[in-house]
């Protein structure tokens, strides 16, 4: 507690690796009621410290087969391309879900429409409209600079590769034609079954806001 009140980078530093310590041996004589606001807190704090910090709390939790499943996927946007793999099939394994509904005719055409004369700003809530999760998780997908994020989202929802190729330059337009492939390149990586069983996972934890930008 003495460190959650520290604003400091090496104290939220300590209290992550700390929280981290905590959770992953979780004493015997501890109830598993007292877990939550370990959690909450550890999930609060994960945004104060840098991101070479989370990639290593990403190995360290999915190492874990009783990981926290939220925990797993807020560190996943900067874990590594294997772990960001385990994370995904661990949300197969976990989440229960339905395979996803191929797009109705023209709904990806419309996306890219949209994409195409919007703003940059606009384009999380653009995101969250059209698959329906919640904008800040756009934001974040579209933030993921290797494109695995988008990728992992765009299979989930099983909108085409040509679609997601499309998407991933369009978001990207000042990116050279070798990080451009690199990103399109992504697509292929990304297990089917544990992008879906994502997609359901953000799509339960939070519903985008009725203003969003319509995208279809």
């Amino acid at each position: 507690m003495e460190l959650a009140a520290e604003t400091d980078l090496a104290a939220r530093r300590s209290l992550v690796d700390g929280l981290a310590d905590l959770l992953l041996d979780w004493p015997r004589s501890y109830p598993a009621s007292m877990r939550e606001p370990f959690e909450a807190l550890l999930e609060k704090s994960l945004g104060s410290v840098e991101t070479t910090a989370r990639v290593r709390l990403a190995d360290r939790f999915v190492e874990h087969t009783d990981a926290p499943l939220h925990l797993l996927n807020l560190l996943m946007f900067d874990a590594a391309p294997e772990t960001k793999s385990v994370i995904l099939m661990r949300n197969a394994s976990v989440v229960e879900r339905t395979s996803a509904d191929a797009p109705a005719p023209g709904e990806e055409a419309a996306l890219l429409a949209t994409v195409r004369k919007s703003a940059p700003d606009l384009l999380p809530d653009i995101i969250a409209s059209r698959f329906r999760i919640a904008p800040e998780i756009g934001a974040q997908v579209l933030a993921d600079e290797s494109g695995w994020m988008l990728a992992t989202l765009c299979k989930g929802a099983r909108t085409t590769r040509a679609t997601f190729s499309a998407l991933a330059v369009l978001v990207r337009p000042a990116a050279t034609a070798d990080e451009s492939y690199r990103r399109m390149a992504a697509y292929d990586g990304v297990p089917q079954d544990g992008a879906e069983a994502l997609l359901a996972f953000w799509r339960g934890q939070a519903q985008p806001p009725a203003s969003a930008a319509q995208a279809a």
